[in-house]
């Protein structure tokens, strides 16, 4: 399995490839009025209207640093009934990608894998790196507000 590292203010996560559509270079999404503040606003992908949301603001309610390695991930968010709608996440140090041994990540969400330690530049091998739940990062109500159709 193919793993996307990037990092929070709260840890570093892995986030399997075959849900990225595409990652881009950090751009200020348009805000939205009344918006939760982890909402960072939208931008136009290709001529679709994207939702973006700060990674960092969900975890601990400090937007992201703009960073160099500071990266907008499209990522295809499952919805029910087996449609995706494209939705943009703002994380910091967006720079690895490596192979996990892994096909199955199991439900602990923690990733114990030799690529994983050893990809991180200087981490060590304490560092714990949790899988990142798609479905589980962004609250069920603004889901549905979001994608009502």
């Amino acid at each position: 399995m193919l793993l996307l590292l990037f990092e929070t203010s709260d840890g570093r996560y892995a986030l399997d490839s075959r849900d990225v559509v595409e990652i881009i270079p950090l751009v200020i999404p348009k805000k939205i009025t009344a918006a939760p503040a982890y909402m960072a606003g939208i931008i136009n992908y290709r001529g679709e209207p994207v939702p973006v949301f700060d990674l960092c603001a969900l975890a601990d309610g400090t937007p992201c640093k703009h960073l160099y390695s500071t990266r907008i991930i499209l990522v295809r968010y499952p919805l029910a009934a087996g449609r995706e709608k494209l939705v943009g996440l703002i994380a910091e140090r967006v720079t690895d990608v490596v192979k996990s041994g892994h096909t199955d990540l199991g439900s602990s969400g923690i990733l114990i894998d030799e690529a994983l330690n050893s990809s991180a530049a200087g981490s060590g091998n304490d560092e714990i790196i949790q899988r990142f739940d798609l479905r589980g990062i962004i609250p069920k109500n603004v889901v549905r507000e979001l994608f009502k159709d």
